[in-house]
């Protein structure tokens, strides 16, 4: 993998881990997630007029992902709700990479070498080891967490393999991601006046400075994986993403004293391994 593309891919992960964790620090995370919805349609406004239009092949996969981006934010602050960073973002990741490698290789037909496989599959072990009953990830788990994680992670792997689509067709990157935040930010807006009404968009005042800032990293983070899904094949920029779960491990302990067990250690090394099979091929 071209090292551009690898670093990209890595800062964009612990951009990932540094606003998930924002949003769970948060005591309201609801409004948190529309309050990035917010700031990332401003600043893609702000961005459209001076980029062309995605050629007309991408667009019905910018209405599409919409859905997808908007109940991922949706399932991702109710899981919040319910339950640890540590134990939420590593489910989450893992059900995602297996999610987009199956539909990447299954449906789309890309092509991974053998060792980027490998790796592949290290890294879901890992998330396997992170997320074992009995100390892992799941200990103390929920039902209703699970089911809500599991409705995020389907989101997640949906919106990624749908953009790694459009973003190839849109004849520009950015293009496509101006396009894509105006249409994401506004599908979690109409959501929220849908389901909360005016009290909804109250709630951001008091929240608009860690609002802000969120915003602004998951824009970014999400830009830098666009480029990425451009550039490389939707599978192995899925797994190399997964490199998030350490950061938000290493956030969950650091920042909000969430505890590291044995388990959340031995799989965040396989992570690391699987990572360092993906650079060798």
């Amino acid at each position: 993998m071209d090292p551009l593309v690898l670093a990209a891919i890595l800062f964009a992960a612990f951009l990932h881990a540094a606003w998930n964790a924002l949003v769970k620090a948060n005591v309201d995370r609801f409004t948190m997630m529309l309050m990035i919805a917010v700031v990332q349609t401003a600043i893609a406004c702000t961005i459209v007029p001076f980029v062309p239009l995605p050629a007309a092949p991408a667009w019905p996969w910018l209405l599409l992902t919409a859905i997808p981006h908007t109940t991922y934010k949706v399932f991702l602050a109710r899981a919040y709700d319910t339950g640890e960073l540590a134990r939420i973002y590593p489910i989450m990741r893992g059900l995602t990479l297996a999610l987009v490698t199956g539909a990447s290789i299954g449906l789309l037909g890309e092509s991974v070498p053998l060792l980027g496989l490998v790796g592949v599959a290290v890294i879901g072990a890992g998330v396997v080891i992170l997320s074992a009953p009995g100390g892992g990830a799941l200990a103390g788990a929920r039902a209703a967490t699970l089911a809500i994680t599991l409705g995020a992670a389907a989101s997640s792997a949906a919106y990624t393999v749908i953009d790694g689509i459009g973003v190839r067709l849109a004849g520009e990157v950015a293009a496509f991601a101006a396009w894509l935040f105006v249409l994401d930010g506004l599908g979690m807006i109409l959501f929220a006046a849908a389901t909360r009404g005016r009290p909804a968009f109250d709630a951001m005042a008091p929240h608009w400075r860690a609002g802000l800032l969120a915003g602004s990293i998951a824009f970014g983070c999400y830009w830098i994986a666009l480029w990425a899904l451009a550039h490389a094949p939707i599978a192995l920029v899925a797994a190399l993403r997964e490199t998030s779960i350490l950061f938000a491990l290493a956030l969950a302990r650091l920042r909000l004293a969430e505890r590291l067990d044995r388990a959340k250690l031995g799989g965040a090394g396989a992570v690391l391994a699987g990572i360092v099979l993906i650079l060798i091929e």
